[in-house]
């Protein structure tokens, strides 16, 4: 029995191989293929990964050489920052030095300017102080020698009053030429003066030259014709009012009366006191009391 199974198995078995052997060749013949296919994409791969390495490679090299100038550059921005910062604030300390010594000069020139105002004001004020000493011991001294000149003057006007009252008393009464009883005449300036200082008319002295021509005194006009030196008598005409009147032979310190009716009611009085061959001198005597102009 077993001859015959070894030859069924053998007979199977060469029916088998009958057709495996070209499955088995072609299936070697597609694996080679598709390990040749392999091969080439991995040697492309490969390339492909040895350019990518290569390009790695260079940036990572170009990034060290980039981080190295970096990292210098920073170092020297960094050197540059620190310089920077150290010569700014020696610049801010300088400035600010200069600006605490120019604000100290500043001070020191006000302060200065100050003490030499107020060392000069002192000086103006001592000066002034010692000039209205001055000024007061003058005026004390003035005021003084006012106060001796106020006595002295006091005195003088007593004495004047007392020689005034005692000329008025010695001045005299006369009746003039027209018969009117004339007020006090006066001889010379001190009895005018008195005249004058009692106060009842108004007094104008003249002095007219012997010519015969109108000479204004006062409100009239007065001509002198004839002087005799002799017997003290002169002529004259008396102008006022569009009148001439003359009167002759008069005599000095003879109240020579007329009227102005055009002025006063009382009559004019002229006084001749001195008679001398070229001139009559004396004062008109004209009442105080004038009539209004219509």
């Amino acid at each position: 029995m077993k001859p015959m199974d070894d030859n069924n198995q053998t007979q199977q078995k060469s029916g088998r191989g009958s057709w495996t052997t070209p499955v088995l060749a072609g299936a070697f013949a597609l694996s080679l293929g598709f390990n040749g296919f392999q091969a080439v994409r991995l040697q492309d791969v490969n390339k492909e990964v040895g350019g990518v390495q290569r390009q790695v490679n260079e940036l990572q090299a170009s990034l060290g050489t980039i981080d190295k100038s970096l990292n210098d550059n920073l170092g020297v921005v960094r050197t540059d920052l620190d310089s920077a910062r150290k010569e700014t604030q020696e610049s801010v300390s300088k400035a600010a030095m200069a600006a605490q010594n120019a604000a100290r000069r500043h001070a020191d020139k006000i302060v200065s300017n100050l003490a030499k105002s107020e060392n000069e004001k002192a000086k103006q004020m001592t000066e002034e102080l010692l000039q209205v000493k001055e000024t007061t011991l003058q005026a004390n001294s003035k005021i003084d020698g006012v106060s001796t000149d106020v006595v002295a003057v006091k005195e003088d006007v007593v004495k004047t009053q007392s020689e005034l009252h005692n000329t008025i008393a010695d001045l005299r009464r006369a009746t003039g030429d027209m018969g009117v009883m004339s007020g006090l005449i006066a001889t010379n300036s001190k009895e005018l003066t008195a005249l004058r200082e009692l106060g009842d008319r108004n007094y104008v002295e003249f002095e007219i030259p012997r010519n015969g021509k109108a000479q204004k005194v006062g409100d009239i006009q007065l001509a002198v014709r004839k002087t005799d030196v002799k017997r003290s008598r002169f002529t004259l005409d008396v102008i006022a009012d569009d009148r001439r009147i003359e009167k002759r032979d008069k005599t000095a310190n003879e109240p020579v009366q007329f009227y102005v009716l055009s002025k006063a009611r009382q009559p004019y009085e002229l006084v001749v006191n001195e008679v001398t061959k070229d001139a009559v001198k004396g004062y008109l005597a004209v009442p105080k009391v004038q009539i209004a102009r219509k």
